[in-house]
């Protein structure tokens, strides 16, 4: 039936705090001097507090996603509750929901752990499983689920909803639905970004891999990744493919359909620089960047590599 949206448990479950209703998501590996039964150690105050706040963003925003700091992994602990919960009667009166938030996050023995589960269900349990990389999952995981493809929205789907929903600017929401890729959660993040010194940055960690002074490159890399936040450095990449794709397209027809139209000028300067060069494999380059930035490759050795692909890719083409 549909909810009524005003009686108590429809409340619970629009704040998540419905206790038929547990949210998994990657987390960071938990240190204390005492571990618990599965020793996996309790979390510290700030880690506790980081996961109540981001679980209240997500009931305010659905389109929120769960990104607690230093988090590597859904480990075996956490599937082994999901394991122990679920075999339990309801709370209250209902069906029990699990939702394993990045589910390709889950170590080979958490996912293991979690095959067994999804082989014996329960007729009052219901287990979600989300995840942007399908393929990262076991092939038997994904075998005993039934697929839900979300599409990416368009350009003008996310403009619309910007303007409308967020009240932007119609330019603002027309740059950032172009640089959100489809993605409305990366859009409502970019909104509050300074997407001119965002981009900046990433021009500038391009002229420092082409300047062939090694210093001054390790030294952007260092202060990119001071604060080891993935996130960041994941829009940093994202908007130097957008960067890239933009020269490609300006090489082969102009300034049409470019997504930095604002950047036209020194755009046009990097292609007369470099429009022999194969920019096709620069965004390859990047892709993997940002694949093995999500896979929790150690990010020094990312951007390092990354650097060094593109300078090879660029320079021999001069």
């Amino acid at each position: 039936s549909k909810a009524c949206d005003t009686c108590a448990s429809c409340i619970k479950m629009h704040i998540l705090q419905h206790p038929n209703l547990k949210i998994v998501f990657a987390l960071p590996a938990a240190r204390s001097e005492k571990n618990d039964d599965n020793g996996e150690g309790k979390f510290q105050p700030d880690i506790r507090e980081e996961i109540r706040s981001q679980i209240a963003e997500k009931a305010k925003n659905p389109y929120f996603h769960f990104e607690i700091p230093k988090a590597t992994q859904i480990n075996i602990g956490t599937i082994r509750d999901v394991k122990k919960e679920s075999s339990l009667a309801p709370y209250e009166k209902g069906m029990k929901i699990f939702i394993i938030s990045d589910a390709e996050m889950m170590n080979d023995t958490s996912a293991n752990s979690m095959l067994k589960v999804l082989e014996e269900p329960l007729s009052d349990t219901l287990f979600l499983l989300t995840t942007s990389r399908k393929e990262k999952l076991l092939p038997t995981i994904v075998s005993r689920c039934q697929s839900v493809r979300c599409e990416l929205l368009t350009d003008a789907d996310i403009e619309r909803a910007l303007t409308e929903r967020e009240t932007i600017p119609p330019e603002q929401a027309r740059l950032v639905s172009r640089l959100a890729s489809g993605d409305y959660s990366a859009a409502l993040g970019l909104v509050h970004e300074d997407l001119v010194s965002e981009r900046a940055e990433a021009v500038r960690f391009l002229r420092a891999t082409l300047s062939g002074r090694s210093v001054t490159l390790l030294e952007d890399i260092e202060e990119r990744i001071a604060e080891n936040d993935r996130g960041a450095v994941d829009q940093f990449l994202s908007l130097l493919l957008v960067w890239f794709r933009d020269a490609m397209l300006m090489k082969e027809q102009g300034v049409e359909g470019i997504i930095n139209q604002d950047q036209q000028e020194d755009l046009l300067k990097f292609v007369s620089r470099f429009g022999n060069a194969n920019f096709p494999a620069s965004i390859g380059a990047v892709e993997r960047a940002l694949e093995l930035l999500r896979g929790n490759v150690y990010l020094p050795l990312v951007l390092l590599s990354l650097s060094v692909q593109l300078k090879r890719i660029l320079l021999n083409a001069k």
